[in-house]
Order: structure tokens, then sequence, then C-alpha cells
């Protein structure tokens, strides 16, 4: 997640924030709409925790502002809209391979792009960009400042072997999941991952939100009563990337601001606290992820768990 605003910083380009669905926990389309400007390029969205970002409204909006749209499924590698594969269905789309993903290589991942010129980009810089060194053209020499990014045979091979399996894993994973938002759905001020018409959900992160006007206790009161039944895999919030130091400083390159102070940059983004209310909200307040990425649950686990939910909600006398 926070390479997707490094990424931007990368290029010298500025990152601006927009604010997330509740529902989902992806970016909203509304606030992307609010805070284009016309030196907007492109969208990125994250397919955050296993749940596609909102495909038909992004794609509605890069049409009308002439924008490419880049989606980040590390999250999400075999979800669907509809009949496709959603990492597919942007400009640019990605799955990651790390070590604790549905499937990895132990590093890495792969770019999916139905561009042949941004693929023979994205193969360029890759490999030091090395295949430009002959031409006079600019606009073939632009941005490619390559890095070596190649891809070895080892890993190559692994990977063939665990995409083997990714169907299998994703569908376990939704099928625990699914168990878990059945046995939790009769407690009061609980809200469940939510799904949307024509979408699928991966699960890398099964996430819970509490609805703080039915509850009397802090998200951190309950936290510790459900750890102290033996529920693993509880922590509290997610990031808020915009809070973040090089954010809040605008210290990226040196120490004097770049690429905010730059001479071709005149704009006044901000990344203050009430930039992203709903993002801040959930993740000083109410939400409470549980990341079933980092265990590999049996059926009695996750009975275990929705028995120990019941416990607690039952101690606490919530109705």
């Amino acid at each position: 997640m926070s390479a997707c605003a490094s990424a931007i910083l990368n290029w010298n380009a500025i990152p601006v924030f927009a604010d997330i669905e509740k529902e989902t926990y992806n970016i909203d389309p509304k606030d992307i709409i609010k805070k284009i400007s016309k030196k907007t390029k492109a969208i990125m969205a994250i397919d955050i925790f296993g749940h596609p970002c909102n495909l038909v409204e992004l794609r509605k909006i890069c049409r009308k502002y002439n924008l490419k749209l880049i989606t980040d499924s590390a999250q999400a590698p075999y979800s669907f809209y509809r009949n496709k594969i959603a990492a597919t269905i942007s400009d640019v789309g990605g799955i990651s391979l790390n070590y604790h993903k549905h499937i990895h290589t132990g590093e890495g991942g792969v770019i999916f792009t139905n561009s042949d010129k941004i693929a023979k980009k994205l193969n360029l810089i890759r490999n030091h960009a090395e295949g430009v060194i002959k031409s006079k053209n600019k606009n073939t020499l632009s941005n490619l400042i390559g890095y070596n990014f190649r891809l070895g045979e080892i890993e190559s091979a692994i990977g063939i072997e665990q995409l083997k399996k990714l169907k299998k894993e994703v569908k376990k994973k939704q099928k625990i999941c699914n168990q878990l938002t059945n046995g939790l759905s009769g407690l009061s001020g609980l809200i469940l991952p939510k799904i949307n018409k024509d979408f699928t959900h991966s699960f890398y992160v099964y996430g819970i939100n509490l609805d703080l006007n039915k509850l009397k206790y802090s998200r951190e009161f309950i936290l510790k009563k459900l750890k102290s039944k033996g529920v693993p895999g509880l922590s509290p919030g997610y990031t808020c990337l915009h809070l973040l130091p090089m954010f809040q400083k605008k210290i990226a390159y040196g120490n004097k601001g770049f690429p905010w102070n730059s001479n071709i940059y005149s704009g006044k983004v901000s990344y203050k606290i009430g930039t992203c209310p709903n993002a801040e909200f959930l993740h000083k307040k109410s939400f409470i992820k549980f990341e079933v990425c980092l265990f590999d649950l049996s059926q009695e686990d996750i009975k275990f768990i929705i028995k120990a939910f019941k416990v607690v909600w039952k101690d606490l006398e919530i109705i």
C-alpha cells in the first residue's frame, strides 16, 4: 500500500490522496472527483484487503478527464469483476508475490497491461532501459531511467507452480471468511465485510468495523477481551498514508522539500488531518483487521473464533 504512494514520488510527481468508502475501504470515486485538477494524470486505486475497487466508476472518471487508471491488486490476486480478473481491467494492474500473499515466490510481483506501448516501457524499465540507448527520439527516451527488476529463473519456476494453486487458495479463504460472516452476523455493533454486486473478494484481510453508536465500549477494550479469549490475528486500524512523516513534512528527496518545492510544481496539496475523514476515523476509532492471510485456519479454528466473539458479547451484555 505505501509503495503506491512512494511510486508516484519516485517519478517526482505529487500524490493527492482521496478518501475511502466506509463499506469496502477502497478509494471513493466521489472524493476523487473533488480532488481532480488540470494537473492530474492518473488515478491509482488499491484493491485493499481483497475486494476490488469500484472499477466501473473509476473507468467513467478516467474517460471523462482523460486519465490513466493504475490498480494495485496485491491483496486481490484472484478477485473478479463479472468474468474478468480485476487486475487486468485497468491500464496497468499488478499482483504481489510477496511471502505473505495468497501465492508467492518470496518477493516480487506481476504487472498486467493491454497496451503494447506500456508493455514495452515496462520491459525496458525492469532492465535499466538499455533497449533505448541508441534511440534519438525524445518521446522514446522520456521516463526511462531503468532498474534491475529482472525476475530470475528460480523465482519464475516457483511462480508458475504457485499460480496453479491460486484458485484453490482463494476459494479456501472465501469459504472460511463466509463462514465467519455467517457466524458473526447476529452480533450487534459489528459491520462485517460487504461484497458488492458483480465482484468477488479474495480476503487477504477480513475487515471488521465497529458501530460505535451501538457499543458502549472502545475498540481497544473489545480487542483486549477478544485476545484474552485466544482470538489470533486481530489488530486495530490500518495506516493512513497521508499522515506519515514524509507527507506531513513534505520531504522525499534531500531535506528541502523536493518535489513539492519544485519550480515545475505550483500546487498547494494538503495532507492535514481531515483530508480523508473516513479513513482517519476508521483507523483511529473503529476498524479492526483480522489478518486471515497469516493463518492456515481450519474449520475448528473458525468455530473457535466465532464462539469466542459470542462469549465476549455475552460477557459485555452487548445486545
